[in-house]
């Protein structure tokens, strides 16, 4: 079973209201702490003002989609790791994502096992200590 640091900070971006309040409430029942944004725009206000341990996002998004976010999050902090959630992942997006140095990509819907599994093992690579047990 992987663990997850104590206190480990998500910023988790995602356009549909719906999605983006239950997947923040559920990481918050797991113990993390989670800003969410509708869009990228936000997150990226969002990133610099709290500077999240990892980064959560979608790729389709108004004002600034989750690419160009993951850029910008890129040139603030390089090693932040960056997981992407979409339902909407092309080759394109593939090219740009890995030029980018993008940790992981999960599929939408998202299932918090996936999900939590992923953020754990994004933990493991950057080097954050894992201190809780994921349940």
């Amino acid at each position: 079973m992987k663990e997850l640091p104590e206190k480990l900070s998500i910023l988790f971006v995602d356009d549909e209201d719906q999605a983006r309040e239950l997947t923040a409430r559920m990481l918050r029942w797991k113990g993390l702490v989670v800003y969410s944004a509708e869009d990228g725009e936000t997150g990226l206000r969002l990133f610099k003002h709290h500077q999240p341990d990892i980064v959560v996002t979608d790729i389709m998004m108004p004002h600034m989609d989750g690419i160009e976010m993951s850029r910008e999050v890129r040139r603030i902090c390089s090693k932040t790791p960056i997981i992407i959630a979409s339902a909407h992942i092309n080759e394109r997006h593939m090219v740009a994502l890995r030029g980018i140095g993008v940790s992981s990509w999960i599929h939408k819907p998202i299932e918090l096992d996936c999900l939590v599994h992923e953020i754990a093992t994004c933990c493991e690579d950057a080097g954050i200590l894992p201190r809780l047990p994921v349940i």
